[in-house]
């Protein structure tokens, strides 16, 4: 199976041989070896751009590195690289950087910039940090400590050049917000204030320019969508975590820390306890804290498990809608759901309701199905002794309606976790290749 690094020196290999346009723009010190935890962004000549696509297509071919996900618009083509041990994320931009259909930093002064790294052509960091950090402010309002850091530095050491530089590209009023907050925090301040500024001056007169991207975008969320849906299920001690906190850094290569966690539902509406004051809110980002006794309370009454069921049913309906649907149909994001709706058919008790199978079902019909649905589990002697808490009884009961369900859903693959965990994560690699393997390839 070919490394990473293989991939990469062949693909730049072969772009030299060529004799395509290109430099990468962005952190590129670890290349071709490694990429250092960012993404590949390439600005080529746009005489050259098919041809850079189509070789990076080949390659991925010939090497058996799948292409999970993709997507374009006028100016880039956008490529999600995986295989079995890594993944890399290749941005093709075609003549310069743009926002909104329109350049935000003239070709010609990056070009000026370019230099050779191990046979690479790259824009040296000190000036590709300068240029990342007007392109957080336009795409974010916000800049990174790192951009900030390598603004003032630059500022500092090419003060006449840069000066002049800026003022030429975003107009006085952006190089005076600039150097009138010339510190760390001042710079972090103005974000938005500047971000404004420069919107202004770089999209004036460009309506058209500006609808027509719109345009491409909207017809995006008809094409082919290049974002994922995993769902994870299993009971308590099969090794959810264990499965969810291998793959997460894995797909992130490939998707450029793409991965969205969410525990149990997109939670968009907040938990009845939050909302009745017995709960505390979970932050943006926090993982839930694990109950250690899941079955501690008792199911609620029909009527109480029919609103309790039917409050969640609007998370997964109408909060899967804001949250999920337009951003895989937008974004390369994979979502990774900890337990899903699913949960209702193998444990009840952990939601406090007690509801007869054809409401679950009915509520399913509702419910959008993820791209695939790994169903983990084994022996479940061996999973009750990794986590005793409820009993073997209860453990061999779910064990074997997960194996049912798996059974008769055709996006459902089952994972046995009960033998060694490299061989548990391997498999679980292997069932999503083997999803994403379908939609781009």
């Amino acid at each position: 199976m070919i490394t990473k690094q293989q991939f990469l020196t062949t693909f730049f290999d072969q772009l030299n041989e060529i004799g395509v346009d290109y430099f990468v723009y962005g952190e590129y010190r670890q290349l071709p070896v490694d990429t250092g935890g960012s993404d590949i962004d390439m600005v080529v000549n746009g005489k050259d751009f098919d041809k850079t696509t189509a070789l990076l297509l080949s390659l991925a071919q010939k090497s058996k590195v799948i292409i999970a996900s993709k997507y374009a618009n006028a100016n880039a083509h956008f490529y999600r690289c995986l295989s079995l041990d890594w993944g890399v994320q290749v941005d093709i931009l075609r003549d310069g950087l743009h926002f909104k259909g329109v350049s935000y930093y003239p070709l010609a002064k990056l070009c000026k910039h370019v230099i050779r790294h191990n046979g690479i052509k790259v824009v040296n960091c000190e000036y590709g940090f300068f240029v990342d950090y007007f392109k957080e402010i336009i795409h974010k309002g916000k800049a990174k400590e790192k951009y900030r850091t390598a603004v003032m530095e630059a500022l500092q050491n090419h003060e006449e050049e840069l000066d002049e530089e800026i003022k030429e590209i975003y107009g006085d009023k952006a190089l005076q917000l600039i150097k009138s907050n010339f510190t760390m925090d001042g710079l972090n301040h103005i974000g938005i204030s500047l971000q404004q500024i420069i919107h202004r001056n770089i999209l004036k007169g460009k309506t058209i320019t500006q609808l027509q991207t719109k345009l491409v975008l909207a017809q995006r969320l008809f094409s082919k969508k290049p974002g994922y849906v995993i769902a994870v299920l299993g009971t308590d001690g099969s090794g959810k975590s264990t499965i969810i906190n291998a793959i997460t850094p894995w797909l992130n290569q490939g998707f450029h820390h793409g991965v969205i966690y969410n525990h149990l539902r997109p939670n968009v509406i907040p938990d009845l306890g939050v909302m009745f004051g017995k709960k505390k809110a979970i932050g943006k980002g926090e993982v839930p804290t694990v109950c250690s006794d899941p079955h501690g309370q008792k199911p609620s009454g029909f009527v109480g498990s029919l609103v309790r069921w039917g409050y969640y049913l609007l998370d997964y309906t109408f909060g899967y809608m804001k949250s999920v649907w337009k951003t895989i149909h937008i974004h390369s994001k994979v979502f990774i759901f900890d337990r899903y709706y699913y949960d209702y058919y193998i444990d009840q008790r952990r939601s406090r309701t007690s509801l007869p199978r054809w409401i679950l079902r009915l509520g399913e019909c509702m419910v959008p199905t993820p791209d695939l649905i790994l169903c983990l589990g084994g022996d479940p002697q061996k999973i009750y002794n990794r986590k005793p808490e409820t009993s073997l009884e209860e453990v061999t009961r779910q064990t074997h309606v997960l194996q049912d369900f798996c059974r008769n859903r055709n996006k459902a693959v089952w994972i046995d976790t009960t033998t060694t965990p490299q061989e548990s994560i391997r498999a679980a690699q292997s069932a999503i290749l083997k999803m994403l393997s379908v939609r781009f390839n």
